[in-house]
């Protein structure tokens, strides 16, 4: 069987991928998209194997993927963050992770320019929606309901049913795969070599959804769930029906 694991940016998406590597076991092969989704072979494209075995091709954001594409041969993961919440990590993000192709000096003023800005004027100048369009493609399409959806909000407080809903889609019982998930559970994290040196040391990392209401002002948060209303109508449907709470 072979897989694909779409997801919004800055979203825990490392956290997930060694989830999803525990859960289907070491003979799981993941190939990061780098070049534009295609089911034919052919040079620049992330070739779609529908007869590979134990393959999952992951597709961070919506830059290569193609939502015209019929997938329904493949096993589909789905994963999305709160809007809000992502624009917040994304500020944080901008001012500790530049570019590495930039110059020392070009991330330096990178960094300036952002801290100058403020937190609340990047989160309204920041423009995810094509993420959500990407997620929303597959939502209505023919799969939607046969895709397994999961999200930042279970991976911080519903891990258990997030592992349960993945280990049916891997066909293993969640207790085969429990001892080798405990450190990546979020009461762990901070103990996780793999997390820490990405987001340990990390002034912006958090493990807990709702952010957005912590970092920005009141009038931002007024502002950015009124922009984001159609996006977090999706959260809210496609999110287990006890957290659409968190998308208010």
């Amino acid at each position: 069987m072979a897989y694909v694991f779409v997801c919004t940016p800055t979203s825990g998406t490392a956290s997930m991928l060694r989830i999803l590597q525990a859960i289907a076991g070491p003979d799981l092969r993941l190939k990061a998209a780098n070049g534009p989704a295609s089911l034919e072979k052919k040079e620049n494209v992330t070739f779609l194997d529908a007869k590979a075995n134990n393959v999952l091709y992951w597709f961070r954001g919506p830059r290569h993927w193609d939502a015209s594409l019929d997938v329904s041969a493949f096993r589909i993961i789905a994963h999305f963050r709160d809007p809000r919440d992502l624009a917040c990590n994304q500020y944080w993000w901008a001012l500790q992770h530049p570019n590495t192709h930039d110059t020392p000096e070009v991330a330096e003023q990178k960094r300036r320019k952002v801290e100058e800005l403020g937190i609340d004027h990047y989160v309204m100048g920041r423009n995810n929606t094509a993420s959500y369009e990407m997620l929303r493609s597959l939502s209505d399409g023919p799969l939607g309901d046969a895709v397994t959806w999961t999200s930042y909000n279970q991976l911080c407080c519903a891990f258990d049913y997030m592992v349960d809903n993945l280990c049916r889609t891997f066909n293993r019982a969640p207790s085969m795969v429990a001892e080798a998930l405990r450190i990546e559970r979020p009461e762990n994290l901070f103990a996780n070599p793999d997390w820490v040196k990405v987001g340990g040391t990390w002034k912006g990392s958090d493990v807990t959804p709702g952010r957005f209401r912590r970092d920005l002002k009141p009038e931002t948060v007024e502002a950015i769930t009124q922009r984001h209303e159609r996006e977090l109508a999706f959260c809210r449907y496609r999110d287990a029906s006890f957290m659409a709470h968190h998308y208010s």
